[in-house]
């Protein structure tokens, strides 16, 4: 049987920046990048972002995720810069995808949502 590894799925970094990272799809919608925002979570059979992270915590032995929304904050800066380098090789004419001006052209929306998060911590 062989096995392939998408680095780009599999993370290496801080465990709770790596859990920020998958949980971001809460914080985000769909069009702003392959988020659950509005999506009803019950009908769906998923958790709330709160209960996810609370079985997270339970798993993990801690008692919460202290400055929790600045690793979410890190996680859409982070995915925005790999859009905005998706959008770049679209207009160069060299990009992997036939979507990626679409898919680039979310870096935007996900920074957007970040700053709006950031500044809220930040007051």
């Amino acid at each position: 049987m062989l096995a392939v590894l998408d680095w780009e799925l599999s993370t290496l970094g801080h465990p709770l920046s790596d859990f920020a990272y998958q949980v971001m799809a809460w914080r985000l919608a769909p069009q702003e990048f392959r988020g659950l925002k509005g999506a009803d979570l019950e009908a769906l059979g998923i958790p709330t972002e709160a209960e996810y992270v609370a079985a997270y915590c339970r798993r993990t032995g801690r008692d919460g995720i202290p400055h929790w929304d600045v690793y979410l904050i890190f996680n859409m800066f982070r995915i925005a810069a790999i859009l905005h380098g998706v959008l770049a090789r679209a207009l160069q004419g060299n990009a992997a995808s036939r979507n990626a001006v679409e898919t680039g052209s979310r870096a935007r929306l996900v920074a957007d949502v970040a700053w709006a998060m950031a500044q809220r911590i930040g007051s």
